[in-house]
């Protein structure tokens, strides 16, 4: 009985790390047949603009499960969600497939390299601290890369006096971080970098002339007022008729839905959000 639950174990591994060719990749059978679904409906549309596809996407993702947290395995490796996600997963996925449905090569293995390049700096996995765990960072990478660029100066943005230092100061709330100091210190020099750029927020009551420039595809990005960290929550602008609302994971709902409040309303009746940011692709 051990050798047989050993042995299912390891096939169970198998699966999971190797399907596909991609053997430096976490993702299951189900990932690549819905990765494979998507390329389908991208394809013949593969000539619309970023912003188009990746509410393609989204909105063939609605209904996905929330689960928070999803991809925090030992060690760090490259993993693919298309079953469950959260709000930065969500909108890597919208993306990355995006990408690749534009891109020459459109196999699973080309979408793990596009998420890869967004998830982790410079595109290379070299652990947990090489993730872009703070989105001004994620932001910052996909602009260097030529994706997309903030456009909340733009939209009436206002300086922010933004700091990073909440993973650093409590490493005992992650896993990859308690009792590894070394791990630590790497997230610290992450965080004093992105302390020497300049920020911008929309504030919550300047929102009313702020919408009117925000584009269905555009990535909003919630930012919060605990000190240290920066974007609460990430989403894709939806314009539907008069409402400008937005796609989301929401932790909430349990899963991907439109949400039913327009932005405004919603970014307003959250007392830890400060404003907004937006990106918009390019």
């Amino acid at each position: 009985m051990k050798f047989r639950t050993s042995f299912l174990s390891l096939f169970l591994m198998s699966t999971l790390c190797f399907a596909g060719g991609t053997d430096d990749v976490r993702h299951s059978q189900e990932d690549v047949r819905k990765f494979n679904e998507v390329m389908e409906i991208l394809t013949p549309v593969r000539d619309s603009s970023l912003s188009e596809l990746v509410i393609v996407v989204a909105r063939h993702f609605i209904g996905t499960e929330y689960v928070a947290s999803s991809i925090e395995m030992e060690p760090e490796r490259l993993t693919v969600s298309t079953t469950k996600t959260d709000c930065m997963l969500f909108v890597e996925m919208c993306l990355a497939m995006s990408l690749t449905a534009k891109g020459d090569s459109r196999d699973f293995a080309s979408y793990c390299d596009n998420l890869r390049k967004l998830r982790y700096r410079d595109g290379v996995v070299d652990g947990y601290s090489s993730r872009l765990h703070y989105t001004s960072e994620w932001i910052r990478q996909g602009e260097s890369r030529g994706v997309f660029e903030e456009i909340t100066g733009d939209l009436g943005g206002l300086p922010y006096a933004q700091k990073f230092n909440f993973m650093s100061a409590h490493p005992q709330y992650y896993r990859q971080l308690k009792d590894n100091p070394a791990e630590t210190a790497r997230i610290r020099e992450a965080e004093k970098n992105l302390e020497k750029y300049e920020y911008l927020v929309i504030p919550k009551d300047k929102l009313g002339k702020a919408v009117s420039g925000i584009k269905t595809g555009d990535i909003v990005c919630f930012d919060q007022n605990t000190a240290g960290l920066d974007i609460a929550h990430v989403a894709f602008a939806l314009r539907e008729g008069d409402k400008l609302t937005f796609i989301h994971a929401s932790s909430k709902a349990g899963k991907v839905i439109v949400n039913p409040v327009s932005l405004i309303e919603y970014t307003r009746g959250i007392k830890s959000h400060d404003g907004l940011r937006v990106v918009r692709m390019k």
